[in-house]
């Protein structure tokens, strides 16, 4: 399975090769969406967030476990790595959870929920996002985050 970085580099280089950072949408009537590169950009940002704290607690797990970028980049997964009994772990995927959230400019009303618990899986929709999030007894904390466009 190929690294969360290794999957970001990819998508970024076919985003340039494509054209997509030419500054403008593909009709050439406003912005350039960066689609894909945006999710790549905000788990690199949190994956080195999760390293950071990861060598406080433990030097069992690395970051990169945390997370998992769809082969399109349109969807950025969150999860408690196996095995997730430990505290330490599941605390780290909220984290996690959280920096994606932020870093995807979600409401901080959403960001704020994500800690609370709550009975099954949870949504939210903004800008260009939209999200779920679950936590449980037997998989853990885990999230998921979609590119609307």
């Amino acid at each position: 399975m190929p690294t969360f970085r290794s999957v970001a580099l990819v998508l970024l280089l076919a985003a340039v090769l494509a054209g997509c950072d030419s500054g403008t949408s593909a009709n050439g009537d406003g912005p350039a969406s960066d689609g894909p590169v945006d999710l790549a950009q905000i788990g690199d940002t949190c994956v080195a967030e999760t390293a950071d704290s990861l060598k406080t607690f433990t030097d069992k797990l690395t970051a990169d476990q945390f997370y998992e970028l769809s082969a399109d980049g349109k969807t950025l997964r969150v999860l408690t790595p196996a095995p997730m009994g430990n505290a330490v772990t599941r605390s780290e995927a909220l984290a996690a959870t959280q920096c994606v959230f932020r870093e995807a400019n979600a409401p901080q009303i959403v960001v704020d929920r994500l800690g609370v618990p709550a009975t099954g899986e949870q949504s939210s929709a903004w800008t260009d996002f939209t999200a779920t999030w679950e936590s449980d007894n037997e998989l853990g904390y885990r999230a998921r985050v979609v590119a609307a466009r």
